[in-house]
This record gives C-alpha cells, structure tokens and sequence, in this order.
C-alpha cells in the first residue's frame, strides 16, 4: 500500500494507518535520529516526536511525491530542537556493550571520525544520501537548498573522505 494511501486512512481516522506508517519509516527515522542527537533514548524520543508531529500536521503536507523527505524534515527539525532544549543529567551507567566484531565496529568508528571531520552541511548531504538512501532531489528537499547546492556539498564531501580514509 502507497502513501497516499496511508495518508488518506489516517486523514480519515484509520488507525491501522499509523501502525503501517511507523512500520514503513521508523527504522529509517530512528537510525536519522541516532546521528542527530545526543544518546539512544534521546534518539528515540526524537523519532516518535516525528512521528506524533507528522499526523498532527498531515492536512498541511501537499502531496508532490516527496512524503518520505517530509518526514526526514520534520525528523531534522526535532533533532535541532533536542539539541536546543537544556540538557538533562544522564544517569551514570556501567561499561559500555562491546560489539562482538571488533574489526568492524572499528571501521565503523574510523568513519564516524572521518564524518565528523567534515563540515555540517557536508557531512548531512552524506548521511541523507548513503546511510539513510535519499536521492540527492530528497536530500535538497530535507535541508531547503538547491539540488546543485547538494551535488556541490556532496562531491567536496566524497573528495574529503576519499583523502581521509
């Protein structure tokens, strides 16, 4: 089922329509969340946030195709609002898990390192386009810039991780 589909369900108070809806995105939202906020549960937070804003502000959406680039919007901007709100104290919690393929979780780090190496607006076009499979069209869409602008950022941020990988 489409989303358009979906959409008008919920539109009409279906609320099955919300379960199929988190069932499509809410991995992809959730890993979106992981990089854009501060620990897991805060990620989490932020995730179902989207969600609750999205069917709350599903009559402004116009359908133009892009409804999964709305949703990764709106996943953005309350991430940025996460980070504005005061910080909480965190509890204190014991050793971190260590994942069982170290050589993996080490490249993993070598690229988290090297991603933050990049500046901002590089480093979003990036994570939008390869590790949550926007096109570039979405990718201009998420941030409010011009799909040129994206595929400047996006080339300068390849070239950069080519040298620092």
């Amino acid at each position: 089922m489409g989303d358009k589909e979906i959409r008008k369900r919920l539109g009409s108070g279906d609320e099955t329509a919300l379960d199929e809806l988190v069932r499509a995105y809410y991995p992809d939202i959730l890993r979106y969340c992981r990089r854009h906020t501060a620990d897991e549960h805060s990620a989490e937070d932020a995730a179902q946030e989207t969600f609750c804003k999205a069917v709350r502000h599903l009559d402004a959406y116009v359908h133009r195709g892009k409804f999964r680039a709305w949703l990764y919007k709106i996943a953005a901007n309350t991430c940025a609002d996460f980070w504005r709100a005061p910080r909480r104290d965190l509890p204190l919690t014991g050793e971190a898990y260590v994942e069982p393929g170290f050589d993996r979780a080490e490249l993993a780090q070598d690229l988290d390192a090297a991603l933050a190496a990049l500046p901002e607006a590089q480093r979003e076009v990036i994570l939008l386009r390869y590790v949550h499979g926007l096109k570039l069209r979405e990718c201009a869409a998420v941030l409010d810039i011009p799909l040129r602008t994206a595929q400047s950022r996006e080339r300068a941020a390849l070239q950069a991780l080519r040298k620092l990988l």
